[in-house]
């Protein structure tokens, strides 16, 4: 059956050449097929991986693989059928084609395809047959299978000159391909713009040969006069490839009243014609469908190893980037630590000298206020009495306040002791320098007299306290 359509972006044509093969590569859009590459390779094995193998682009830019098979290996036929659809062509020909094929159904593989204008007046149109055997077909694509080539199509490029885009001239159109030591002959019969007959010949390079040739053209000629389509005298268009000897134009003499030599298609021309006709055809050509499947299948194993890959690729850069971020935070983190810990020093060693500062700025205000103490207490000090111990203390309370006491012991005469009263009513009455009504002291609290009569001394104390930082 007729496939759907593929919208192809690019094409691969391989075949055997005289030493090794010829990859030849085209660029397909929808107007026409252009050659973007044409390259000898030694071995198969040396294909251009990028070239023919396929990966996920294939999704987006398919790309069409041929392989090819060579003529001799082509079982040709032209049938008549009425003219139908594209897609009914090959049920068609399947109701024919086990009377068709020189081999068992199970051993053939088989294509055809409608020759262009060949329809007659009677609605017929020509249809060419072409069929392979299975062994031969699955031992190619084996072969190009194990290069990792993983053909579309199988084509015969030659059969592009045998039939071509449109209707050619009355008469036989021969070929004469030289192999190494045969020859192959292929002949196509048009009259009347339409192809009525094709023949193929593998015969040895030998002079019996040429005998064997004018017998089976003579053969298909009187074929064609008993069919009525073969004129009396048919002209005869030879086409040589490769180094033909000249004596099998003597031999197609005696077939043929006139031969006209035409020079051949070249071989670019022969493989873009063929690379256009499997890019725009719906039919399967020659390709096995279990291999078709097969490939399919490795393609799709392929899409989904690549795409494994690339998520573990992704992954292991996923990885990679966040270790390397990590690294740099990490690296951060530990700069900030450390800035961290010489700031928490420097702010340490600031409070430490910040208290230094207080504790002096404190101890020179004590220093101050036990100055300014005894500076008034000194001063106002009356003549009877006298100063025997003066002592300056600084205490901290619970609550956070500093106290600060003031002792003074003394003594006086015998007879003296009022003077000690008035002291410290002058005590208590002191008041701050500079200030207004600020009392020196907030409490002045008279100590316990001792009278010592045999020195007739009196000694006497008190204790004063003022508040305050």
């Amino acid at each position: 059956m007729a496939g759907k359509k593929t919208k192809w972006s690019s094409c691969n044509l391989l075949e055997p050449a005289t030493e090794g093969s010829r990859l030849c590569q085209f660029s397909v859009s929808s107007k026409k097929v252009k050659l973007s590459g044409d390259q000898r390779v030694a071995d198969l094995i040396e294909l251009p991986a990028k070239a023919v193998g396929k990966d996920w682009r294939d999704l987006v830019s398919r790309k069409l693989n041929i392989a090819t098979l060579p003529p001799e290996k082509v079982f040709l036929r032209v049938v008549e059928l009425p003219e139908c659809e594209p897609d009914e062509l090959l049920p068609m020909v399947e109701f024919q084609i086990e009377d068709l094929s020189p081999l068992p159904m199970a051993q053939a593989v088989w294509s055809a395809e409608a020759v262009p204008g060949s329809t007659g007046t009677e609605g017929n149109q020509t249809v060419l047959v072409m069929i392979a055997e299975r062994g031969v077909v699955g031992d190619r694509l084996d072969e190009l299978e194990a290069v990792n080539y993983l053909a579309d199509r199988v084509e015969v490029p030659l059969l592009r000159e045998l039939v071509p885009g449109e209707p050619r001239e009355d008469g036989a159109h021969i070929q004469l391909v030289q192999g190494a030591d045969s020859v192959l002959v292929l002949v196509s019969w048009w009259f009347a713009g339409r192809l009525r007959d094709v023949n193929s010949f593998n015969l040895p390079d030998t002079a019996a040969s040429r005998d064997e040739l004018v017998e089976k053209i003579n053969s298909v000629a009187l074929a064609g006069e008993v069919a009525g389509w073969m004129p009396d005298e048919p002209a005869c268009h030879l086409a040589k490839r490769g180094d033909v000897a000249a004596d099998w134009n003597t031999a197609l003499a005696k077939c043929f009243g006139r031969i006209r030599e035409v020079e051949p298609m070249s071989e670019v021309d022969l493989a873009t014609a063929a690379a256009e006709f499997a890019a725009r055809t719906t039919a399967p050509g020659l390709m096995l469908e279990d291999y078709s499947a097969r490939n399919r299948q490795r393609f799709q194993d392929g899409l989904w190893m690549e795409g494994i890959k690339g998520a573990v690729a992704l992954m292991l850069v996923g990885l990679l980037v966040f270790f390397v971020y990590g690294n740099m935070l990490q690296s951060k983190l530990e700069e900030k630590n450390n800035l961290v810990t010489v700031q928490t020093n420097l702010f340490t060693k600031a409070l430490l000298l910040k208290a230094k500062v207080q504790t002096l700025e404190k101890q020179k205000a004590l220093k101050y206020a036990a100055l300014a103490a005894w500076s008034h207490v000194s001063t106002n000090l009356p003549r009877e009495l006298k100063f025997t111990q003066l002592t300056f203390s600084s205490d901290r309370t619970p609550e956070g306040i500093t106290s600060r006491k003031l002792r003074i012991v003394g003594t006086a005469d015998a007879g003296k002791e009022t003077f000690i009263d008035d002291y410290n009513l002058v005590l208590t009455r002191m008041e701050v320098e500079g200030s207004e009504g600020q009392k020196l002291f907030s409490s002045v609290s008279p100590g316990p007299w001792r009278k010592d009569s045999r020195k007739k001394l009196t000694t006497w104390s008190v204790e004063c306290e003022f508040d305050g930082e």
